[in-house]
């Protein structure tokens, strides 16, 4: 019997995971730069924790989270769609002081439909600013995406942003919206007609041409905020000026969690197609009070760096380039040398490996070709006579000696380079 993979996971290795790994490391180095420190919390929560956060009427509740219940008790738990819920449950139960910067990177799952650069468990990288409810903090956690972007060597993406407003906003504005709509239900498709009665920013999602096309002469939130959220609004885009960012309105932008207020912004990028976004987040000051603890303004934003990697280049991230050696010696009566090799290649900042000294030469040289090193260091009695290493490129079978004494000069410059 066989065993695959379930649908909408993956296997990581090799590059693709190195490169992975390099976007979390220099997420964290660059984060932290700027006051964010690493959180983490538990890949399953209580179910009711998203129930609550997200919204019950939301697709992802109602399709897409996967839920499991224990057995006696019988209580019911969700492994976790996103990553700002449990944020927030952490810092409500551990009682932090306000303000807080996190930065989160793990796994979150949905039961979607799997498709390019989406899958049922995916990674995600998030930054979380709480207790901050000015709009300069607004602007400067988008131009945090901006030059984290470009830090890690991604380009051509562009940034949209919208204000959905406050409760007291869409109040309104749902008012304006059903008055326009009501003579266009019927050509509405039967998902908009559910979500205008359930969660009604929400049409604006709809990927039907129709519905699209009715929609481009619909009232537009942004056009009916009350006159604090239209200052806040406003302020928001003086400092993303003041930052340098460009940036677009996108007057349609909406979001499926019931959570968000104010300003909502994506990164996208053309070259992923109609699923073009690789980093979405606004302001929801109103979810800290939802679960249960006092009034608390946030803002923050999450990534998909699996996405990301299909819009760079192979070469990015940068990775940092470590040769990898594999020792052969011919006989066991160099096993100390052997030892004292790698922990001098270890020391040196590369990666070294070990052949079996009692196998034939040919077999170990095999193996170095099959782990994919870049030098086989050859050490036998010859070599013990002259005082040096012979050292394999295995990539050109070039071969060189190099004096035992000269070896630590040799792991700076490398082969065919005199000092």
């Amino acid at each position: 019997m066989t065993y695959n993979k379930p649908k909408g996971t993956r296997d990581l290795f090799g590059k693709e995971l190195q490169r992975l790994e390099a976007i979390n490391g220099m997420a964290r180095d660059f984060f932290l730069q700027h006051g964010y420190t690493e959180i983490r919390t538990p890949t399953f929560e209580f179910a009711a924790l998203f129930d609550r956060s997200i919204g019950e009427a939301t697709d992802i509740v109602e399709h897409e989270i996967y839920k499991f219940e224990t057995k006696g008790k019988g209580k019911v738990y969700a492994l976790r769609p996103e990553g700002t819920a449990s944020v927030l449950r952490a810092v409500i139960e551990n009682r932090l002081p306000m303000p807080q910067r996190f930065l989160y990177i793990g796994s979150m799952y949905r039961r979607e439909r799997p498709q390019k650069g989406r899958y049922r468990e995916f990674q995600q990288i998030g930054i979380e600013l709480l207790g901050e409810s000015r709009p300069f903090y607004d602007a400067e956690i988008i131009e945090l995406g901006s030059r984290y972007l470009h830090h890690i060597g991604s380009r051509d993406f562009r940034i949209e942003l919208n204000s959905i407003g406050c409760p007291r906003c869409r109040g309104q504005y749902r008012i304006a919206l059903e008055k326009f709509l009501t003579p266009h239900l019927s050509n509405l498709c039967d998902d908009c007609q559910k979500r205008f009665t359930r969660n009604f920013l929400r049409i604006f999602d709809c990927k039907n041409g129709t519905c699209q096309h009715i929609y481009d002469d619909a009232p537009k939130i942004t056009d009916n905020l009350c006159a604090e959220c239209g200052e806040h609004y406003e302020q928001v885009r003086n400092h993303l000026r003041g930052f340098g960012v460009d940036y677009t309105e996108n007057k349609k932008m909406v979001r499926g969690l019931d959570y968000y207020t104010r300003t909502v912004f994506e990164f996208k990028h053309g070259g992923l197609g109609a699923q073009d976004t690789v980093i979405a987040g606004g302001r929801y000051d109103l979810l800290v009070r939802e679960l249960g603890g006092a009034d608390t303004p946030c803002i923050g934003w999450a990534m998909g760096p699996e996405r990301l990697l299909l819009t760079m280049d192979d070469d990015r991230p940068e990775l940092k380039h470590r040769r990898t050696f594999y020792v052969i010696a011919i006989g066991e009566k160099y096993m100390d040398q052997m030892i004292g090799l790698r922990d001098q290649i270890h020391g040196s900042g590369n990666i070294c490996m070990l052949g079996d000294p009692g196998e034939p030469i040919k077999m170990q040289i095999k193996k170095a070709d099959r782990v994919s090193a870049d030098y086989a260091l050859i050490l036998g009695e010859d070599e013990e006579r002259e005082g040096v290493y012979a050292v394999k490129d295995m990539k050109t079978a070039k071969q060189e000696k190099v004096l035992i004494a000269e070896f630590a000069s040799f792991l700076v410059r490398g082969m065919g380079r005199k000092d």
